[in-house]
């Protein structure tokens, strides 16, 4: 059986799954046999040699697997420990885009282990078309104008908090601090351990585009990106690297680490632009 066909088998799998999971009265190991087998088919993905194919595949797999992700976070509305409670109620509907529900705490998502360097050792690099490579501590960070700015965070696994008060500073001043080059369009923004994420310069250049090191006036927590990571609230959350490591400037558009796997390239959420 060829890459591609593994990767068709196993959707047809997974589903089947799904399907039969109301008859089924361990939801917990439905979501884990449908896990497994998505997890299978993201990495037969690697094996299917068209590009587009590969892509478009990708996709699908991403899409079943954002079902999953909801249904897991769906029981997700109440208070966090340890986190300010986010306001639920008599919201304005226009904050809130659609196929989003709101959360009172802050759910905890991300790709890989935590990392567990000391903030005193921590680097952002800004590079690429930049007139000087910038390697920057959280002391240098701290040197330029810390802003404290509130916006809403939404997921692409259909929560959303609002009012977020992120500390750091502008993400446009950190690029104007390597001098970002006029040929410079994208960013490919990196974090531990090996993520990425692809973002247009427009979006990195606003006034809520942060590079941030606390939350809700307490100091980042690791398991939201601690000690430091962008916040882009024009996008939904995997655009918001955790533990960001790196900002590289270009003249063209690459995917990231999500975007490779079949999510939308420019994730507006306003627009549902969640997979390709």
């Amino acid at each position: 059986m060829d890459a591609e066909a593994r990767v068709t088998d196993l959707l047809r799998r997974a589903d089947e799954v799904v399907k039969a999971a109301p008859a089924r009265r361990a939801g917990s190991a439905v979501i884990g046999q449908v896990g497994e087998l998505l997890a299978q088919a993201r990495d037969a993905l690697d094996g299917v040699a068209d590009d587009e194919r590969r892509r478009a595949l990708a996709g699908q797999v991403s899409r079943r697997v954002g079902d999953l992700d909801q249904a897991q976070v769906a029981t997700f509305t109440g208070p966090s420990p340890g986190v300010r409670r986010a306001p639920t109620r008599d919201v304005d509907p226009a904050r809130v885009p659609p196929g989003q529900h709101l959360t009172a705490g802050f759910p905890v998502l991300h790709v890989g282990r935590m990392p567990d360097t000391p903030a005193a050792d921590w680097r952002l690099t800004v590079t690429g078309l930049v007139a000087q490579r910038r390697r920057l501590s959280l002391d240098d960070l701290r040197a330029l104008p810390a802003v404290t700015d509130r916006s809403d965070f939404h997921c692409v696994t259909a929560w959303s908090r609002l009012d977020n008060d992120w500390t750091g500073v502008r993400v446009r001043d950190v690029l104007d601090l390597a001098g970002a080059k006029p040929t410079a369009t994208h960013a490919i923004v990196a974090g531990h351990p090996a993520y990425t994420a692809n973002l247009d310069l427009e979006e990195l250049r606003r006034d809520d585009a942060l590079v941030a090191w606390a939350h809700d006036g307490e100091p980042l927590a690791r398991e939201h990106g601690g000690p430091l990571r962008l916040v882009v609230p024009t996008r939904y959350g995997w655009k918001s690297v955790k533990w960001v490591t790196e900002i590289r400037l270009l003249d063209h558009d690459v995917p990231g680490y999500w975007e490779e796997r079949g999510y939308h390239d420019v994730a507006d959420p306003f627009l549902e632009q969640r997979f390709r």
